[in-house]
This record gives structure tokens, C-alpha cells and sequence, in this order.
């Protein structure tokens, strides 16, 4: 399968260049900075561009099977760069009639805020709270663009290494409030190659 990445340079886009590709997956990374990305195996087509540039987005869609978003910022700084970003790669993924689309979210965010503690509730609604507002954003563009998409939302997560054992449904509550990037991506490719979970937004936690 033809798979496209965005964000693949943060921690749960790494792991998943590095597991589809192991999978036999022929993946194409979008990056900023090439220098960032360590595993470069076969079957791995590096791209570099801005998520912010369209031109640069649509170059690389066309003849994709599927786009994986896992758009992220570093810091608790404002910014959109999730609903900016995602936009672009909607727009130009109609553009080019691929369909397939599965964004990395966050537990939290949509229907699965009551699921949350009331420390974490707190936690969102102080410390995270113009992160709150672009994963919103997101994911509503996304549950808008008549695509086949699906939303991951992970609890807390962490560096620890894929287990394959998780549990995963629409607005569970998580009993450890963590979860392995490695099992997200984990998680994420068993969706796309099961084809399931379209339109569907699910939480992933242990």
C-alpha cells in the first residue's frame, strides 16, 4: 500500500515510517527537515515542504492509497498548525480522489471529553487550552470532509515499546491515562489495512 505521513518526525510519526515499513509498506514522508528522520529504509520516499505551503501538500498526494496525519506542536505554545495543516491536506486529497484519511487526535477532544478525570479535564482546560481548541478544530474539518477518515485519540502518551495489547472504543476511559506511541501506530495501520473504523472516532488506551 501506497502511504503518505505527515508530522513524521514527531514521536508517533516515526514510529509509524518505521512500522509500515516494516509492514511492506511503500511510505512517503512529508518533512521539514529530512536531517530529523532516522529510520530512511527501503521503500521510504522522502518529501520536504511545509504543511502550510498547499503547493507543497498536493505535490505529493496524488496516486497515494492513504494519508496518515500526526501533525503535532512541540511546546504548549498557541498555534493551529493541526486544523491548518489538515485542511490543506483535505483540500488536496480531493483534489487528487484519494479518500483514505486517519488523523492522530487526542483523548479529550470531542465527544470523549467527559470521559476525562476531573484533574485532566482541568489540565486541558488551563494548561492546554489553545491545544484543546486546534485539536477541536481538527477534528472537525475532518468529521466534515466526506472523506473515509478516522480519529485516533490516544490517552498520555509515552516512549515506551509497542505491546500490540490496548484497548480501543468510542469514549472509553482510560485506567492508566497512557499509552505507547509505538502501540498508536500500532493501532493506526491495523485500521488501515483492516479497513475499519471508517468515520469512526475511537480512543486508544491502557
Amino acid at each position: 500500500m501506497k502511504i503518505l505521513i505527515f508530522g513524521a518526525t514527531g514521536g508517533t510519526g516515526t514510529e509509524l515510517v518505521k512500522q509500515a515499513l516494516e509492514r511492506g509498506h511503500l511510505v512517503t514522508a512529508f518533512v521539514r527537515n529530512p536531517a530529523q528522520l532516522v529510520d530512511k529504509g527501503e521503500g521510504l520516499t522522502l518529501v520536504t515542504g511545509d504543511i502550510h505551503d498547499v503547493a507543497s501538500v498536493g505535490c505529493c498526494i496524488q496516486g497515494q492509497d492513504a494519508v496518515l496525519c500526526a501533525l503535532g506542536a512541540r511546546d504548549l505554545k498557541k498555534t493551529m498548525i493541526r486544523t491548518e495543516g489538515t485542511v490543506n491536506i483535505i483540500n488536496s486529497m480531493k483534489k487528487n480522489n484519494v479518500t483514505r484519511l486517519i488523523v492522530v487526535s487526542a483523548m479529550g477532544v470531542g465527544e470523549s471529553w467527559k470521559s476525562l478525570s476531573m484533574f485532566n479535564k482541568l489540565l486541558f482546560a488551563i494548561l492546554m487550552k489553545s491545544t484543546r481548541e486546534d485539536h477541536e478544530a481538527q477534528e472537525a474539518a475532518v468529521k466534515e470532509s466526506e472523506l473515509d477518515w478516522t480519529i485516533i485519540r490516544p490517552s498520555g502518551l509515552v516512549n515506551t515499546p509497542r505491546t500490540g495489547v490496548y484497548s480501543v472504543g468510542e469514549n472509553i476511559s482510560a485506567k492508566t491515562s497512557q499509552i505507547s506511541r509505538a502501540d498508536v501506530a500500532d493501532l493506526i495501520l491495523n485500521v488501515l489495512e483492516e479497513q475499519i473504523l471508517v468515520q469512526k472516532a475511537v480512543t486508544i488506551t491502557n
